[in-house]
């Protein structure tokens, strides 16, 4: 099969995609708290994305709960999943752990009746439930060694992105993607706050939930971060052609985001795990490679 441009466009947002827990670590280090890292890079992310749909913002009255369910569920995993950093998960670690969230998508349609835990299916996931126990050291590392905070909020990022992709499928037909998009973002926004706001009663950590003045650096990093991997990449993703890449092709390519984050976490971190630990992100990664390919099979079968 011929590499389209559809094929190059899925490389690059997954190129954008990969650099998300890179920056997220730049600007823990740069004292910019996951609470403000969430909400500033949706908020920057809004204008691009405006662009993108050259203004034409569609929000139906009837729709807003819909939204503003989608918008709590992201903000939620876009906190769990950066908050995971400023808690000392691993880069490798926590992007592992979040692609779990092929794992909770299959409960999740099993428990809603949408899809059968056969014993194929159940052997999968159970394949990559080994890898998150390797990948979080639980079984090779002494506990105190170990980011236990970080380790749970990566695996709840996990779930919520599940959720997320689950309330996603219920999209009405009349929005296109990018205008659900800028819905779910713009209703993130105070969702985000809320969430923020309301952990602020039961922690006082600076990392995690406060919320201070920034500096230039620290706003064109922000800026950064949402232009190039928020906006840039599901931009990109909004011009893929289904009748140029298959679905297949197009899950193995995506898998190209957790590979590339770990990447970035030896080259310019300087980050390094175990090897075991390796070895469950690899589990992790081929878990959900087949489950994608299940999914796509059955739905082929359906038809």
């Amino acid at each position: 099969m011929a590499f389209t441009r559809s094929h190059i466009l899925l490389v690059l947002a997954c190129f954008g995609f990969s650099f998300i827990l890179i920056f997220s670590t730049v600007l823990k280090n740069a004292g910019v708290s996951s609470l403000q890292q969430v909400l500033f890079r949706i908020v920057l992310a809004l204008p691009l994305i405006l662009t993108l749909i050259k203004g034409r913002v569609k929000i139906e009255k009837e729709d807003l709960p819909y939204f503003a369910a989608s918008g709590l569920v992201f903000s939620a995993f876009l906190f769990s999943a950066l908050s995971s950093i400023v808690f000392g998960c691993p880069v490798a670690v926590a992007t592992a752990l979040i692609y779990t969230q092929p794992f909770f998508t299959a409960t999740l349609a099993a428990l809603t009746g949408r899809e059968r835990m056969n014993a194929k299916r159940f052997a999968i996931v159970s394949i990559g439930v080994f890898g998150a126990f390797l990948v979080s050291g639980l079984l090779t590392e002494p506990i105190s060694s170990l980011s236990v905070p970080g380790l749970f909020l990566a695996l709840f990022a996990g779930f919520f992105y599940a959720v997320y992709l689950y309330i996603k499928r219920m999209l009405k037909a009349a929005y296109t993607p990018l205008q659900g998009l800028f819905n779910t973002f713009l209703l993130a926004v105070p969702c985000t706050l809320f969430l923020g706001f309301a952990l602020r009663a039961f922690t006082s950590n600076p990392g995690f939930v406060d919320f201070s003045m920034l500096n230039a650096e620290q706003l064109i990093l922000l800026f950064l971060f949402a232009f190039f991997s928020t906006a840039m990449p599901y931009g990109l993703l909004n011009y893929v052609r289904p009748h140029e890449v298959s679905p297949t092709t197009e899950g193995v390519i995506l898998l190209l985001d957790p590979v590339l984050h770990n990447v970035w976490a030896v080259l310019i971190l300087q980050q390094y795990v175990s090897a075991v630990r390796y070895l469950g992100v690899g589990l992790i990664l081929i878990s959900a490679a087949a489950l994608t390919k299940l999914k796509i099979d059955l739905a082929d079968t359906a038809r």
